[in-house]
């Protein structure tokens, strides 16, 4: 086990398990059986891909993917999830890459379950290369289990194996996988100060309805985060294409990681009056220097039904 990080309680394990794992599990089922709440607002976005083979010039493909944004906010919980990937049949190079994000908050207590495509390539021919691994029959996954309180978070992230190649239609059992396998794998529990949310989900859904734009802190994996808006853009009505959105705002973010002051950047158009308040509109992220994908809300296509804008 990871030796606690500064700002850990050394003396937080003692007459408890590092992580408790039934706790965690019983997330999972009930994350798992919120899914299918009817009161929960879905929001669904078309994926463009942008590679770059070379230094001077992107190559542009949409439609390569798709995204699944939820959200059910009553006075008593709140839960956010993301879901977002390529898929292969449409993707170039068949490129396989999605992960899974879901947050349930309860009052003090907040449940996270993740999942990702393991991937840590920095060349486009590197990711050819885990193409042809990923043929060959070796399909790994990450999964994090978190558990959050007022004072402390308590994560486990493991590495499993997948029988088969999963793409992101097959969330659910990618899910079950991940709960039957995951008794090992890298634990951490942090100390928090006060005032840190829950996970990046519930940070962006509270740093879109701020009015001030001080950073907000979050946990993820036994780790703070800080995430901040910066070059903020009022938009009277957004629209894309014939499809109006009402008022909105632009805006750049900053992820730092205060363990390491690692830094994370993305811009999103988000709704602020009306049924889009707060619901992010367009997303643009470049997770590696040879590729960049953009988020844009549609209500096309086969994803779950999604609030519908009004056609000018």
């Amino acid at each position: 086990m990871e030796r606690p990080a500064a700002g850990d309680d050394p003396d937080a394990t003692k007459g408890r398990p590092v992580i408790p794992r039934r706790v965690a599990a019983a997330a999972i089922v009930v994350l798992m059986a919120l899914q299918g709440n009817v009161h929960a607002e879905q929001y669904h976005y078309s994926i463009t891909g942008r590679v770059r083979p070379l230094l001077l010039f992107w190559i542009s493909r949409s439609g390569v993917g798709d995204a699944v944004v939820t959200r059910d906010r009553t006075k008593e919980h709140a839960r956010y999830s993301l879901l977002i990937g390529s898929d292969p049949d449409r993707a170039p190079r068949r490129i396989n890459r999605w992960g899974y994000i879901e947050e349930e908050i309860q009052g003090a207590e907040a449940h996270l379950v993740g999942l990702m495509t393991q991937s840590d390539e920095e060349s486009l021919e590197e990711a050819d290369a885990n193409v042809r691994t990923q043929a060959a029959g070796r399909h790994p996954f990450k999964a994090i289990q978190e558990t959050v309180n007022s004072d402390y978070a308590r994560s486990l992230v493991t590495t499993i194996a997948a029988p088969e190649d999963y793409t992101y239609r097959q969330l659910q059992a990618a899910l079950d996988l991940a709960q039957r396998d995951s008794s090992t794998g890298k634990s951490r529990v942090l100390r928090l100060p006060p005032g840190t949310r829950p996970g990046f989900l519930a940070a962006l859904a509270e740093a879109m309805h701020a009015t001030s734009t001080a950073p907000i802190s979050y946990v993820y994996h036994g780790r703070l985060y800080e995430l901040h808006q910066e070059h903020i853009q009022r938009i009277p009505n957004f629209h894309i294409g014939r499809v109006e959105y009402g008022p909105a705002t632009a805006g750049d973010f900053v992820i730092t990681s205060t363990h390491d002051g690692e830094r994370t950047r993305f811009s999103m158009t988000y709704g602020t009056v009306g049924p889009f308040a707060d619901v992010p509109l367009t997303m643009t992220y470049q997770p590696r220097w040879w590729m960049q994908v953009e988020l844009i809300i549609t209500d096309t296509g086969s994803a779950p039904t999604v609030t519908k804008g009004e056609e000018r």
